[in-house]
């Protein structure tokens, strides 16, 4: 559930399929470096907006690789009136924590891998709070146990 920053009250969220009209119509102001029309129509690629159940406004993206034994998170952005946790909180948790989840729902028991940009805050960010290991030059890796807990605490 995510949190909203002013209110402290907390909204169940659900993941649908992201589509061309929601880029076009809801995510033009998002990071311009991302283009998430590319991701569309891949084989093994998944795309997903996250809403506040009840609303259509996206308030955070997620692209994903299925590999053969684990989830590649391609690129996840939230929404630009979420960053810094303006409006809600924890959306990429969240983001990441659904990862997780779609690793644990095709069988590969949670393990999510990710491309880090090497910033030293962004590292530290993926080790200490969601809990990745750190395996050199960006590449972040989720173990089951941090995905189990990462889906308890941002999805149920």
């Amino acid at each position: 559930m995510l949190l909203h920053r002013d209110s402290k009250e907390y909204y169940p969220v659900s993941f649908l399929s992201l589509q061309p009209y929601d880029v076009k119509e809801q995510m033009q102001d998002w990071d311009e470096a991302f283009d998430w029309t590319d991701y569309f129509g891949r084989p093994g690629v998944e795309v997903y907006k996250m809403v506040v159940s009840g609303n259509d406004e996206i308030q955070g993206a997620i692209a994903l690789a299925r590999k053969e034994d684990h989830v590649f998170i391609l690129l996840l952005e939230g929404a630009p009136h979420n960053r810094f946790g303006k409006t809600f909180k924890y959306v990429g948790l969240h983001l990441i924590a659904f990862a997780c989840k779609r690793s644990m729902e095709i069988g590969h028991e949670g393990a999510v891998a990710l491309e880090s940009k090497t910033k030293p805050k962004l590292l530290s960010y993926y080790t200490q709070v969601v809990g990745a290991k750190h395996y050199g030059s960006g590449l972040m890796v989720i173990e089951e146990p941090i995905a189990e807990e990462l889906v308890m605490l941002y999805l149920t």
